[in-house]
């Protein structure tokens, strides 16, 4: 049985653990940062929700589907490892808006080779339906008509 923060791999080998990046101080604004310049108000955004700590916008181009929303801090926080308490309030934003959006999946990348294009946490709610067509990398394409 694997403890509270042990994690084997299939070898039963404890992986090196993740490397370190400098921590944003709490409460800092890292400046040029996209997501840094919305909550100031300095870029625009279509806010959808605000909270004390969080704010829901509409991505700039969209979204991939109808609803998509992505939940951001208002505090610059690298990604979902860097501050946990942040992390997990962000989290807890992005499950009220799942809660009202019915079938979604909500996600987050940490690093560019996870997919981190914009270095401040942020989560997407991206709501979903039966053959809308967006698949996740894990997901197999399924044939027409299924």
């Amino acid at each position: 049985m694997v403890g509270h923060g042990e994690f084997h791999d299939v070898t039963g080998e404890v992986p090196a653990p993740c490397p370190r990046l400098p921590r944003t101080p709490r409460g800092a604004q890292r400046p040029g940062c996209p997501f840094c310049l919305i909550v100031r108000g300095r870029a625009p955004a279509t806010v959808l929700r605000e909270w004390p700590e969080t704010i829901a916008i509409r991505p700039r181009h969209g979204g991939v589907t109808e609803g998509h929303v992505l939940v951001i801090p208002r505090v610059h926080v690298a990604d979902v490892a860097e501050d946990p308490e942040v992390s997990a309030t962000t989290m807890l934003r992005a499950a009220e808006l799942a809660a009202e959006a019915g079938d979604c999946n909500v996600i987050t990348s940490r690093g560019p080779s996870a997919t981190q294009t914009v270095r401040h946490l942020h989560l997407h709610v991206v709501p979903r339906a039966d053959g809308d067509g967006l698949l996740l990398p894990w997901t197999a394409a399924r044939p027409a008509g299924r």
